[in-house]
């Protein structure tokens, strides 16, 4: 049996609902079970990362300040780290505060793609210290192969760890619920889950599914689950719903809604160009309850997906500019969402697949066991797959 350990977990916690704060949410609960946990929560204002915001700094110099003079003696910290220039600066002070004590005890869990490209336009001052703070953490853990040279020329590369992402198990679809769903379509359903920002493709989807022609529309519905973080926004996208039959947005979801949502679910759509996409909780949680994905291959998704195997790849170079990227989509998401409607059945192959796929390697124990590992450094924890 693992001996407990003393654990300080400094991590964003819902809400707002993100993919960071749901999984240190798991991470938390799992680790409460088995180890003395101090939790510091520290709450991102919205997935619009990089925008500054006063009421973020002032919570987080008292949490820095807290952070300066602790007491207690802790085995271990995990710190859930940003994927924004201002995120990193709120780490790199919570990491300076903390001491180097603690910094060598310290665990970064990164859930984003970007670190490099917004780094390397930081000034000398945010460089100097992200060398010298980072690299006395005792490791970095990144969700996928594609992530792990985010860190390259600041964390040693034997540092870096990888634990994929994972799926809530009540989100397991029975076995007759799967194959009730692909019996006798009625309607194809689409489902769009994640916070509704821009980058995240929800506008793009909605526009393509308008201009689909109305005998291929009308196969189908969508449903749109996530927070709209501008007003202004909601209320724009909520007009263009008004008078829709087979369009539907269900705000923010959690729990049974959620999980009635992905087993209605045919499609998964996520046509995404978010610059600090990771590895989507969504995603994984739309394979559980058999779901056949279309989705951009952006940032760490192809660590999780292959194009024919989980669904169709929105195919699209993300070296090209960022107009040029959309346009590309667009015309991608116009082509594929046709298919998929038009013969969704001739896909089903791939939502069993996908199920039986998560099953085997996505699970949320293994996941949290993974993090338990790199975090206490005990044999006794075994790494699972």
């Amino acid at each position: 049996m693992t001996k407990r350990k003393s654990i300080l977990c400094i991590v964003p916690l819902p809400p707002p609902v993100t993919g960071a704060a749901l999984a240190s949410e798991t991470v938390i609960n799992f680790l409460k079970h088995h180890h003395d946990v101090t939790v510091v929560p520290y709450q991102r204002g919205n997935l619009v990362s990089g925008k500054f915001s006063l009421n973020q700094l002032i919570k987080s110099i008292i949490i820095g300040i807290k952070l300066k003079f602790i007491r207690k003696k802790y085995d271990s910290v995990y710190l859930v780290n940003s994927s924004s220039l201002w995120g990193n600066k709120r780490d790199i002070f919570f990491l300076l505060m903390m001491g180097k004590d603690l910094r060598r005890k310290t665990v970064l869990h990164r859930h984003g793609a970007n670190f490099a490209k917004y780094i390397n336009e930081a000034s000398f001052p945010v460089r100097f210290l992200n060398k010298k703070m980072l690299g006395e953490v005792k490791n970095a853990i990144v969700l996928g192969e594609t992530l792990s040279d985010i860190f390259d020329g600041y964390i040693q590369k034997d540092k870096i760890k990888i634990v994929n992402n994972f799926y809530s198990s009540a989100l397991l679809i029975p076995d007759g619920r799967f194959k009730a769903k692909y019996n006798d379509i009625n309607k194809v359903s689409i489902l769009f889950l994640s916070n509704l920002i821009k980058e995240k493709g929800y506008k793009l989807l909605l526009d393509v599914f308008l201009s689909l022609p109305n005998d291929i529309a009308n196969r189908a519905e969508i449903h749109f689950a996530g927070e709209i973080f501008s007003a202004k926004e909601k209320a724009c996208f909520l007009d263009r719903l008004r008078g829709r039959t087979n369009i539907f947005y269900h705000g923010p979801v959690t729990g049974k809604k959620k999980q009635e949502l992905l087993w209605d679910a045919h499609i998964f759509c996520l046509p995404t160009v978010y610059k600090f996409e990771g590895q989507p909780i969504a995603l994984l949680e739309s394979y559980v309850s058999g779901c056949i994905a279309l989705i951009t291959q952006n940032g760490g998704i192809k660590d999780i997906f292959v194009d024919s195997k989980n669904g169709l790849a929105l195919d699209v170079s993300f070296n090209i500019d960022l107009p040029k990227v959309i346009e590309r989509t667009r015309r991608e998401l116009d082509k594929k969402l046709r298919v998929l409607i038009m013969d969704i059945n001739k896909y089903k192959h791939i939502a069993d697949f996908n199920r039986g796929e998560a099953m085997n390697k996505y699970t949320e124990v293994s996941y949290c066991r993974n993090v338990e590992k790199i975090l206490i450094g005990e044999n006794e924890v075994q790494m699972e797959s």
